[in-house]
């Protein structure tokens, strides 16, 4: 998962995730309702990463996270009352940015999958000093 509660709430606030989520209407955020957004929006962005990236993604870029937020508020507000035309006009970019992130015109900065990862475990030469000097005290004759 790319988000989580805290990250939605944070980015929109108790109230707008409160109105997405409370079907009951029990006044409370119901964590399975968001979390089945979530899982939705997860998958989508997997869809457009895999081939280019390994998945899952060990470490979440924030651009892959504020796109996971939008992506879910947008699968809770379909079919709601609570939509707005801003939120469909964002979830429409972030659909734009992963088509560009897929095709490979912008990078997450994470390592893809046709990379080695970078690393200072590579071959290393280290010279013992000169071997030839014009002075005849060194040198091999």
């Amino acid at each position: 998962m790319y988000c989580d509660q805290a990250q939605m709430v944070e980015r929109f606030g108790e109230q707008v995730v409160l109105q997405l989520t409370d079907r009951a209407g029990a006044g409370v955020i119901d964590a399975a309702v968001l979390g089945a957004a979530i899982a939705d929006a997860s998958a989508e962005i997997d869809m457009y990463l895999a081939g280019r990236y390994a998945l899952p993604l060990s470490t979440v870029p924030l651009t892959v996270a504020r796109l996971a937020c939008v992506l879910t508020r947008d699968v809770l507000a379909t079919g709601s009352d609570v939509s707005d035309e801003r939120w469909s006009r964002q979830a429409d970019d972030a659909r734009k940015l992963l088509r560009e992130i897929a095709a490979g015109k912008v990078s997450l900065g994470v390592d893809a999958l046709a990379q080695d990862p970078a690393g200072e475990d590579g071959a290393q030469m280290v010279s013992g000093g000169r071997i030839w000097n014009r002075d005849e005290s060194k040198g091999f004759l």
